[in-house]
């Protein structure tokens, strides 16, 4: 049995576009409105990091989970008494001292993200001749998600209209617009968590039962439902190798996105 399936790698390194693309839609943004940035991290770091430095006087970080990336600007989620406890020099470079609106771009940063590297991968795909047509393509997503939720399309259905799609198209481009497509989605949760909250970083009643269910419904799309349906498809020994691939390609994508980051920082600060 083959221990590396190439497919699963490139895919795995062509998320890191979608994962990080967002922190670079976030720091233009900073950017633009004068924003400082608090910190710049590359995965997850839960407990601990991999590896970590201060550059022009942002806090990097790469994790060893690679599910995630995000910055966080100053004061992004204060409450009324953090915002207090901000030097008054750095609250003019505070987003909440920035319009509504901002904050609202700032959120909106992985969704944009992720529309604009669908839209340019559909196009270089439809011009190149390897993927369908837009209509094929979404018709096959809407059976994958009846096949998962419903008893309308059987798998073995929807199998076989997986084999007939892939027919003279590239499997790696077709699977990345449908990771897309899918991260999109499960990206809904965190932005109405986030949307929910006020400016002050306060979430009280309604808001905050609303938040937790958009938090359990995304952390169910994201770690059950959607995986053990595409593991459905395939047998115990390929779901580790497509996993295990799959994920190297995006950690070693992640970390060299990582590490020419700190380098342009520094360029750049000097």
């Amino acid at each position: 049995m083959n221990l590396f399936n190439y497919n699963a790698f490139i895919l795995g390194a062509l998320a890191i576009t979608a994962i990080y693309g967002s922190n670079v839609f976030n720091c233009v943004l900073c950017r633009l409105y004068n924003i400082r940035i608090m910190e710049f991290s590359v995965f997850f770091k839960s407990g601990f990091s991999i590896h970590s430095a201060k550059v022009a006087g942002i806090d990097f970080s790469l994790g060893w989970l690679p599910l995630g990336s995000y910055i966080k600007p100053l004061g992004m989620a204060a409450t009324a008494e953090e915002r207090s406890q901000i030097a008054p020099e750095d609250q003019r470079r505070a987003i909440f001292n920035r319009p509504n609106y901002v904050r609202l771009f700032f959120l909106a940063g992985s969704p944009a993200t992720i529309n604009v590297l669908f839209l340019i991968t559909y196009i270089i795909g439809i011009t190149t001749s390897t993927v369908p047509t837009l209509d094929a393509l979404f018709d096959y997503m809407i059976n994958g998600a009846r096949a998962m939720f419903t008893n309308q399309v059987s798998h073995e259905a929807f199998a076989a209209q997986t084999q007939q799609i892939l027919q003279g198209n590239s499997a790696i481009v077709i699977a990345f617009l449908i990771l897309l497509v899918v991260l999109l989605i499960i990206n809904i949760g965190p932005l109405v968590s986030q949307l929910l909250s006020s400016p002050d970083g306060e979430v009280t009643g309604a808001r905050r039962i609303v938040m937790m269910v958009a938090m359990i419904v995304f952390m169910w799309l994201a770690l059950w439902k959607i995986p053990m349906f595409i593991f459905s498809f395939f047998s115990l020994q390929q779901n580790i190798v497509y996993v295990t691939s799959s994920l190297l390609g995006l950690f070693i994508a992640g970390v060299v996105a990582y590490f020419l980051t700190i380098a342009v920082v520094r360029m750049f600060a000097r």
